[in-house]
């Protein structure tokens, strides 16, 4: 199976892991893994010793954030739009070099004294968190000032986003809600507790759906799908998805 380049799908294509160069512009949104990673890099850099208060954008409100249980979805009716295993190889190790960066840059955050215990609670507001997520890029100098409990909110609401029975989700289309989607992933603290995967579970299911729905030659919208569920299976250890990549 051939996966062509398309720039508007977060992973599609293999990564290799490169420090920004001299044409590096940080403010274009990554629109590839490869520039997701050349970001991170480049707000290492300027990520300062000492983190303050972020801003109060989106804070102290309550929502519900309970998640549709969906049936256990079909298996793919088209072969061709499953990812190969030496794709799915280049997504887990571009994934993990991503969580590792994070790791490292929480290291040197800590070495700094930089207590995230002491950050406020963010609101749990779906549509004050959907136009933040629509409008801003998911960097690392907002995703580190994240609480696990706050990823842990963020996360069940992307997946409530995904699921909207108002809109088909589209995530070659939807590039801020990939984005977003993948960016959480990449910064969740590990171990996860049950709840967690249950909501990555959702996820999971969500996505086989959406890509149940494309054609045989919509390869290229398959791919974010793909990536979502290579990651819940080859990373988060979900095994019993692995019939469905």
């Amino acid at each position: 199976m051939q996966h062509e380049p398309e720039d508007q799908t977060f992973q599609l294509q293999a990564l290799e892991i490169c420090e920004p160069d001299s044409s590096f512009d940080p403010q274009k949104p990554p629109e590839s893994g490869e520039e997701y990673l050349m970001h991170m890099f480049y707000e290492r850099k300027r990520c300062p010793a000492v983190v303050t208060k972020r801003p109060s954008k989106i804070r102290n409100n309550t929502g519900n954030t309970t998640l549709e249980m969906l049936d256990n979805p079909e298996l793919p009716p088209f072969k061709c739009l499953l990812p190969t295993p030496e794709w799915r190889s280049e997504q887990v190790k571009s994934f993990q070099a991503a969580r590792s960066q994070v790791l490292v840059l929480r290291k040197e955050l800590a070495n700094n004294n930089y207590d995230q215990s002491g950050e406020p609670p963010l609101s749990s507001d779906q549509e004050k968190w959907k136009e933040f997520c629509r409008n801003q890029q998911p960097l690392l100098s907002t995703l580190l000032h994240l609480t696990q409990n706050d990823l842990e909110i963020l996360l069940e609401m992307l997946s409530k986003w995904l699921q909207d029975p108002n809109t088909t989700a589209d995530l070659l289309q939807d590039v801020w809600l990939a984005r977003w989607l993948y960016a959480t992933l990449v910064c969740l603290h590990l171990p996860l507790e049950p709840h967690v995967f249950s909501t990555l579970r959702y996820i999971a299911r969500t996505c086989i759906h959406l890509r149940n729905q494309l054609k045989e030659d919509e390869v290229q919208r398959a791919a974010p799908y793909n990536l979502l569920l290579t990651l819940t299976v080859q990373v988060f250890a979900q095994n019993d998805f692995k019939d469905y990549i």
